[in-house]
């Protein structure tokens, strides 16, 4: 396993971050017994990064995190998120909702600290300046390490950055967007701020829900638990521009003998990027691994990057 740091902290982590979101109870997740498995895999092959939300399943996956990192948790970088929406009556950006968002958190995971802490999403009617005093408190009281901002667009990451880096002396170190090879819209402005800030980037959603392994087809049906279970995938993806890019994938992958997703996976290392990856069976875990091993050429990335067109923007919600 090869490492990387964060931002400008002292934090090494290996270069895939193991996500939570697949662990829970949804038709597509991995259970708590297989989920405990994975990620007991993944901290045998040297992923020393997991990642998860509040919101992921309620709980569960926060909950079956700390059960797996038990006797673990020194020697690991552990995310979460919140400002999320839980449900209708626990949810926000107030001094109440997020105190007992990081606290929840905490018995959840079953620590006493959180390496990075997200906010989940940026809603332009939040106070920012009260919400980083607030996160600056937590920071003071040992309870949170570092910050990190998930689901902003650019014009939120540059007002949130500045706040947090002048009045609080707490830089944002890392983003979690929605990036991959059929969805790049961070390359507009996302993706040069944080190069120019030496933020980390970290892609959730590289093989764009699994469409990118290359077992959906033009044309046709296309139905799986994964789409009935997350309807939003087929509006998000699925087009014919994105099977285009998809078709130089999968003719990179026969060229060098790896499967789609690996050159989906590597196609994001290569950039620099931190991807998040996400594993609902123990089986698909070496899928992930193997494209560490795969080494792209920049005609390789040429390919691939030709045949994308530009989407609309597509903010995540955190549930609201």
């Amino acid at each position: 396993m090869e490492y990387t740091t964060i931002g400008n902290t002292d934090l090494k982590v290996s270069k895939l971050c193991l996500g939570g979101m697949s662990f829970g109870n949804s038709k597509w997740m991995a259970d708590e017994e297989n989920s405990i498995k994975i990620i007991k895999k993944a901290i045998d092959y040297g992923i020393n990064y997991i990642d998860t939300a509040n919101i992921y399943s309620g709980g569960k996956s926060e909950e079956i995190i700390g059960k797996a990192i038990d006797g673990y948790r020194d020697n690991l970088i552990i995310s979460t998120k919140g400002a999320g929406k839980m449900n209708d009556f626990y949810y926000g950006f107030n001094n109440k909702y997020l105190n007992k968002a990081i606290n929840d958190s905490l018995k959840r995971l079953k620590t006493d600290y959180i390496d990075i802490y997200y906010l989940h999403t940026m809603l332009d009617n939040v106070d920012m300046e009260s919400t980083l005093k607030l996160l600056d408190n937590n920071i003071k009281n040992n309870k949170i390490d570092y910050l990190g901002a998930s689901n902003f667009s650019g014009y939120q990451l540059a007002e949130f950055f500045t706040i947090s880096d002048k009045l609080f002396n707490n830089r944002i170190e890392i983003v979690q967007n929605h990036y991959n090879a059929v969805y790049r819209e961070d390359e507009r402005e996302v993706i040069p701020f944080c190069k120019k800030k030496n933020i980390t980037y970290s892609p959730f959603s590289p093989l764009a829900a699994g469409f990118l392994s290359g077992k959906y087809k033009r044309n046709e049906n296309n139905e799986s638990t994964r789409t009935e279970s997350y309807p939003v995938m087929k509006k998000r993806y699925f087009k014919d521009y994105d099977f285009d890019v998809l078709d130089n994938i999968i003719e990179i992958s026969r060229e060098k003998g790896v499967k789609p997703v690996n050159i989906a996976l590597a196609y994001i290392i290569k950039k620099g990027f931190l991807p998040v990856i996400g594993v609902n069976k123990p089986e698909y875990f070496e899928d992930n691994i193997n494209s560490l091993d795969v080494n792209l050429n920049d005609d390789d990335m040429g390919r691939i990057d030709e045949r994308y067109v530009p989407h609309n923007i597509i903010k995540g919600t955190a549930g609201y």
